[in-house]
């Protein structure tokens, strides 16, 4: 668990530095951005990374659904990186937190519905802290159980 709590938290460090550097996609996409800023033609561009000039065009044209490895081997022979990283748009321990909670509701809300049928429901942000709590301890993969529902 500490562990693991420390992995996330170093990561978090990670994504907060990420989330400082905005970069935004040239309206054009990188592959054009690029080929124009290094002064290259599309028949040149296509050389260099050994495919045919109306392969450039559509590969600058459908930029996103290139593969990873086609991104990096373009960057590579053109002596650039390929960057791509997923960067959580919330803390990921409150990404954790929320979802615990929204499972800790559900449950309470069976526990309730059952309750309810003997008119002993429960209402309390005490129990509700004490199932995220419990929900949180141990394997937190159980967390994720629900989803898609």
């Amino acid at each position: 668990m500490i562990n693991k709590t420390i992995f996330r938290r170093s990561y978090q460090k990670k994504f907060d530095t990420l989330k400082k550097v905005v970069i935004e996609i040239p309206p054009q996409g990188w592959l054009r951005t690029i080929r124009e800023l290094l002064g290259m033609t599309t028949t040149q561009f296509a050389k260099k990374i050994g495919v045919s000039q109306p392969r450039v065009f559509n590969m600058e044209k459908n930029e996103k659904k290139l593969k990873i490895s086609t991104m990096e081997k373009i960057a590579d022979s053109l002596n650039c990186d390929f960057v791509y990283a997923i960067v959580p748009r919330e803390n990921i321990d409150d990404i954790i937190y929320n979802q615990a909670k929204r499972e800790a509701l559900k449950i309470l809300k069976n526990v309730n519905r059952n309750m309810g049928l003997e008119n002993q429901s429960i209402d309390s942000e005490e129990l509700l802290e004490d199932v995220i709590k419990e929900l949180l301890n141990g394997n937190i993969a159980r967390i994720w159980n629900g989803c898609g529902e």
